[in-house]
């Protein structure tokens, strides 16, 4: 998984800061407790937990932002009828002056 791409997902943005939150914290854990059942049982733990929150998150609020502009877009999209008059009777109207 490369962060640098242009288009990531919000999934793999959410594994992606997991990962990060989940192995220094990991690696200290090993550091104290010098045993890496220990070690590994955290990094387990924080990264599902990190990764449930951060995809939580990502969903709950921008994703529901996106989709009410979205729904504003369509809302105010012009009918055929509309599309006609305003590229074809429109201009004529104007030169007409």
């Amino acid at each position: 998984m490369n962060p640098s791409t242009k288009n990531i997902s919000p999934r793999q943005l959410s594994a992606f800061t997991a990962l990060v939150l989940a192995v220094p914290v990991s690696l200290l854990v090993y550091v104290v407790e010098k045993d890496w059942l220990w070690a590994a049982g955290s990094f387990v733990v924080i990264f599902t937990g990190a990764y449930l929150l951060i995809s939580f998150v990502l969903e709950r609020f921008i994703y529901r932002k996106i989709k009410l502009i979205y729904k504003f877009i369509y809302q105010t999209k012009a009918t055929k009828k509309e599309e006609t008059y305003f590229k074809y009777v429109l201009p004529q109207k104007v030169l007409m002056k």
